[in-house]
């Protein structure tokens, strides 16, 4: 998944435990990759517009995108991969396409046009459309993982999956796992997070990004438009039960900026989130009060409620 990743556990059969849910890990990647020929993936990304029919797991992976998409209105979208195959995040040779090529590209991005058959397992495109699970594969194989390390008999482990951290029960002494908010501003910790059977998934601008002519490209793109994001947040933290629902809302979050990223929280409240912005000042959401510690001089300290 082109990122470094680290499992912990700790138990008797720890270090068998740990082999099985790397195994697990690589088999998702197998099935979901956009990039590894034979994935379900890129079937369905080359089948001109034709039936495929995915495993399962590609399949549920694929549903709860497209639900995310339309929940979202479209600010997330698993349709984008033409448009961002065109800024070179997917390759490294970056360019900034021009407006009138992102506008043709876009009116192949449409995810209502995707046709699921439950039954079959199946999933079909219009000419031209490809799928992206990148956003959420991360996520979902930290899930599986934990399964693959519960059915083992392990109560205790951390996963840091490319910066997406999901922790299994509590530390060995019986205390909470102690998780950082790295900083987007340079090196250090922005803040602490105490947390149990918990996905603590983060998003930011500081991550991945290129600079033309003195304007910096980031590689969350707004769903909707096809450009990389640009509002007042640096990153969004999301504390939540599942990875594959923290990978989903970081992203979702990021894109629609403050004030609607806690609109969008008011409405749900099933998962919790820290957003940090530009002009370094932090919000998150009032049930985090017990559990968060600041660790950086922020300008300004907002509680969501």
């Amino acid at each position: 998944m082109n990122t470094f990743m680290v499992i912990k556990s700790y138990g008797r059969k720890a270090a068998k435990a740990n082999l099985l849910a790397q195994k697990r890990i690589c088999e998702l990647e197998d099935f979901i990759s956009v990039t590894k020929a034979e994935s379900d993936v890129c079937r369905v990304n080359e089948s001109l517009g034709n039936e495929i029919v995915l495993h399962d797991e590609t399949f549920f992976v694929l549903d709860f995108a497209l639900k995310t998409a339309d929940e979202s209105s479209g600010v997330f979208n698993p349709l984008l991969y033409p448009v961002i195959r065109e800024w070179g995040f997917t390759t490294g040779e970056y360019r900034v396409p021009a407006k009138p090529e992102i506008e043709r590209l876009m009116g192949f991005t449409d995810y209502r046009k995707v046709k699921l058959n439950p039954e079959k397992k199946s999933v079909a495109l219009e000419k031209n459309m490809m799928i992206d699970l990148g956003a959420v594969g991360k996520g979902y194989a930290g899930d599986c993982a934990l399964q693959v390390l519960r059915q083992n008999g392990i109560k205790s482990a951390v996963l840091d999956l490319g910066g997406n951290v999901q922790v299994l029960g509590k530390k060995t002494d019986g205390s909470l796992w102690k998780i950082g908010v790295k900083s987007p501003w340079g090196e250090g910790t922005a803040a602490g997070l105490e947390a149990e059977d918990m996905a603590v998934i983060s998003s930011g601008g500081y991550e991945r990004f290129f600079e033309k002519d003195g304007k910096r490209y980031i590689h969350i793109f707004d769903g909707r438009t096809g450009f990389p994001a640009e509002n007042e947040l640096a990153a969004v933290t999301v504390v939540c039960k599942t990875g594959l629902l923290g990978d989903s809302l970081s992203t979702t979050l990021f894109v629609m900026g403050l004030e609607e990223a806690c609109a969008f929280w008011r409405n749900r409240r099933d998962f919790d989130m820290i957003l940090l912005t530009n002009d370094r000042r932090i919000f998150y959401t009032e049930p985090l009060s017990e559990r968060i510690s600041l660790l950086y001089p922020f300008e300004a300290v907002s509680v969501v409620e």
